[in-house]
């Protein structure tokens, strides 16, 4: 890509003829393919955009939230249908999700989050990315089945090291720019909060989750935060059917699955 090129964004379509579009923003060092199990149990009336975020898969800008927000909303108005979507976003991408309904409320219908955090800046901040960096390595070593174990079933792909740089994790985790509380935004908003850690910590924070929904909640009354004690942190790995169900529950405006604890 030369500096005259605009940053492009890949992203991959599902079921092109669905009545309604959705859009599934994947989490940090994976990719769009990251949603290959919770695909399959959406409805085929769903059309379904799959993006790579910049940095990671076939999008090969820089990372940053403000660059994704910017591609992803382009992405909506120009393939969405009625230029507008349901969003999900898991991790990383429930940062983006939220940001992108702030930011361009005309795009976005309601929102699916799970996985959102804040991390403030501490003295270690600077140390995260290099503690990001490793991490996948370290997994990576690790035989799937141990990890399916410790993660109650959870199938988490090995991440690529070749993609997972350490630039990419100073962009992902900015020592100095670190994550901050949104503004309001006007979307309907369910807000999850993974509740099962235990030997791998692999909870949510559910003040983060209750915090971001009293910020929702200053333009739409109807955003909502649950817990679930029995999901991890990737359990769109973990219980996809179930993801995929809760999705389409709250964009239909159903009742949620069993399980879900409601946070206030």
């Amino acid at each position: 890509m030369s500096i005259s090129d605009p940053p492009k964004l890949h992203h991959t379509v599902y079921n092109p003829t669905g009545q309604t579009t959705v859009v599934l923003i994947h989490g940090a060092l994976v990719s769009g393919l990251y949603w290959d199990l919770v695909i399959p149990h959406l409805p085929n009336s769903y059309h379904l955009l799959v993006p790579d975020l910049p940095g990671h898969g076939k999008s090969h800008a820089p990372f940053s939230v403000d660059l994704s927000v910017h591609l992803i909303a382009d992405m909506i108005r120009t393939h969405a249908i009625n230029g507008s979507a349901h969003i999900i976003g898991h991790s990383l991408g429930a940062q983006v999700a939220i940001r992108l309904a702030s930011s361009n409320p005309d795009v976005v219908n309601s929102i699916f989050i799970s996985g959102f955090e804040i991390f403030p800046q501490t003295s270690l901040t600077p140390y995260i990315p290099y503690a990001v960096w490793a991490m996948p390595r370290v997994e990576n070593c690790l035989p799937r089945s141990l990890i399916r174990w410790a993660m109650d079933g959870a199938d988490i792909p090995r991440i690529d090291t070749s993609v997972c740089t350490l630039d990419l994790c100073r962009q992902i985790v900015s020592p100095e720019a670190p994550t901050q509380w949104p503004s309001p935004w006007r979307a309907r908003t369910l807000i999850v909060a993974a509740g099962k850690g235990g030997f791998i910590p692999t909870n949510d924070h559910p003040h983060d989750a209750v915090k971001l929904m009293e910020i929702g909640r200053e333009l739409n009354a109807e955003t909502v935060a649950y817990t679930h004690l029995s999901m991890r942190h990737p359990w769109n790995r973990q219980e996809p059917q179930a993801f995929a169900e809760t999705a389409e529950a709250w964009f239909e405006r159903k009742e949620l699955p069993e399980g879900f604890v409601k946070l206030e």
